[in-house]
């Protein structure tokens, strides 16, 4: 059987540049401008040693859910972090708007939801130091 990787995550936008600088002010990620495939910006990431790469799509492009698993293609983007209270103080200072606010789904594990552009929910995972 060939061995599979993670390569990237690929989400589509109607403004691939706005949604790339809303992750870099977020969680300090590393943006790049680039063309996609169909001509248009696509905008390339880096967050913490993942790919992420963001296309620009046509207006007529708009199938987005108001809510966490209510969508079809991606439904969103799981980042840890080691502090959530921190992180959703942080967050919530540049005007993040959160679809869930941070609370504990069991023991020691502390999950958000917030909205990112174009309908991509983020959430935001804490497990216990050490694990």
């Amino acid at each position: 059987m060939p061995k599979y990787q993670h390569h990237h995550i690929h989400l589509m936008s109607h403004d691939a540049m706005a949604a790339g600088r809303f992750y870099e002010t977020m969680f300090g990620a590393t943006i790049l401008r680039s063309k996609g495939a169909n001509g248009l910006p696509r905008c390339n990431m880096d967050l913490d040693g993942q790919t992420v790469l963001i296309s620009t799509v046509t207006e007529e492009i708009t199938q987005i859910s108001n809510e966490p698993h209510q969508q079809l293609g991606l439904d969103h983007l799981g980042l840890r972090v080691d502090d959530m209270t921190e992180a959703a103080s942080q967050l919530k200072h540049q005007g993040a708007e959160f679809l869930v606010e941070p609370r504990e789904t069991m023991a020691g594990v502390q999950i958000a939801f917030l909205r990112g552009p174009d309908g991509v929910n983020i959430e935001l995972i804490q497990y216990p130091a050490g694990e």
